[in-house]
């Protein structure tokens, strides 16, 4: 754990993109690993869009990871975290 992850889903007319990033609020104990505590940021079309299969992937995990990061300055994580400029490139195949 520790680590951003990203899943996208896309269905024919829909799509949507979860950014997670593990962070403890302020009042949670330190000592408390059985309840995992993360920013999750979600970003979604509905519909007809311009783009398809791997641009549209990257636009809404993109876009899920800029608000994951500033959420995760609200919220006041526990600790600091080093972001990423962005987060890695779908492959194109």
């Amino acid at each position: 754990m520790g680590e951003i992850g990203a899943l996208t889903q896309l269905d024919p007319g829909a799509g949507t993109s979860s950014v997670y990033v593990p962070c403890a609020p302020p009042g949670a104990p330190s000592d408390n690993t059985s309840q995992p505590y993360a920013v999750v940021a979600e970003a979604g079309v509905d519909g007809p869009a311009r783009a398809k299969g791997i641009p549209l992937r990257q636009a809404l995990t993109d876009f899920a990871y800029q608000l994951t990061r500033h959420a995760y300055d609200l919220a006041e994580c526990k600790g600091s975290r080093d972001f990423p400029e962005q987060v890695p490139r779908y492959e194109t195949r």
